[in-house]
């Protein structure tokens, strides 16, 4: 934790409480500097992973905001604040307005889950710093009449947390009663189906240009807008799509789900393991990958 203080108490005040600044005689609180632009502090310790199938470009074309889309939702929903996401998701990304955790909505499947929860009775239990490795990889990417529908698999096993217990780090999912540890893959790991098209909107029609430049490198997270000319018409985190007395999810969940466990980079048996891992310190990250420019490309 990078900390910046006025004294010995302030010190001692932060790492007591966790507050993230002090007054002092010469100013206002002081704030933890993020280590890398648009990527929070919290987050200091997490890294996506990303994987296709064969002949999908992960660098350029619209895998680009695919991954810029898909990483600003998962931050959004960590950090509980739909602020922290990648430069150009407010503009690309529809505000339906209405809470997805009411069963009542009218808003069809593919609108529920568009922008990040944070509520805690939908995703994770509270804010707090995350340490590991998310895994994502794209199965399809496929051409439709309004621009692409992807399906991608979303492995969560590998990311850890503080226990209430200071100094001790757990995984996110562990067995419980509902979800025993052979099962946790249920919990682990899912398929979104996202939709997505370049074509103008009357909502943006100045929208800046599609980037060029191959989207790889060492930073978790890019420093420009990489949605363009990209909007998002739908998504949703296990399928389901249409009115919400329709069908709910795709006809091939199971086997997309299938083809998603056979795609995680660790087995069956390894993730099994990591969800009764625990450590002294934070696990850690391995780097992103493709990661993002260190520059403005």
């Amino acid at each position: 934790m990078i900390i910046k203080s006025v004294g010995r108490w302030c010190v001692a005040l932060l790492l007591t409480l966790g507050v993230a600044g002090c007054h002092g005689a010469d100013g206002p609180p002081t704030q933890p500097e993020p280590a890398f632009a648009n990527w929070p502090k919290p987050l200091d310790g997490l890294r996506f992973r990303w994987s296709a199938e064969p002949g999908i470009d992960l660098l350029s074309g619209p895998a680009v905001p695919l991954r810029g889309y898909l990483e600003s939702h998962r931050i959004g929903d960590m950090t509980f604040d739909a602020d922290n996401v990648y430069p150009g998701f407010k503009r690309a990304v529809p505000d339906v307005g209405k809470p997805i955790d009411k069963s009542t909505s009218d808003l069809p499947f593919e609108l529920w889950s568009i922008q990040p929860a944070t509520d805690s009775a939908l995703v994770f239990e509270r804010p707090m710093p995350f340490y590991g490795n998310e895994y994502f990889h794209i199965l399809e990417l496929t051409p439709i009449d309004s621009g692409y529908r992807a399906y991608v698999c979303d492995g969560l096993y590998r990311i850890f947390h503080e226990a209430e217990k200071p100094g001790s780090y757990v995984p996110l999912l562990a067995p419980t009663e509902k979800y025993p540890n052979p099962d946790l893959d249920n919990a682990a790991i899912d398929v979104w189906r996202v939709e997505f098209t370049d074509r103008p909107t009357q909502s943006d029609p100045d929208a800046p240009p599609m980037v060029t430049a191959p989207q790889k490198g060492p930073n978790p997270a890019p420093l420009g807008d990489v949605f363009g000319p990209w909007h998002i018409t739908g998504a949703s985190p296990n399928t389901s799509w249409g009115p919400t007395n329709g069908p709910g999810p795709d006809p091939r969940y199971q086997e997309l789900r299938q083809r998603c466990l056979d795609r995680m980079p660790h087995d069956a048996a390894q993730r099994q393991a990591f969800y009764t891992s625990q450590f002294d310190t934070p696990p850690t990250a391995e780097p992103p990958v493709p990661g993002w420019p260190g520059n403005t490309a």
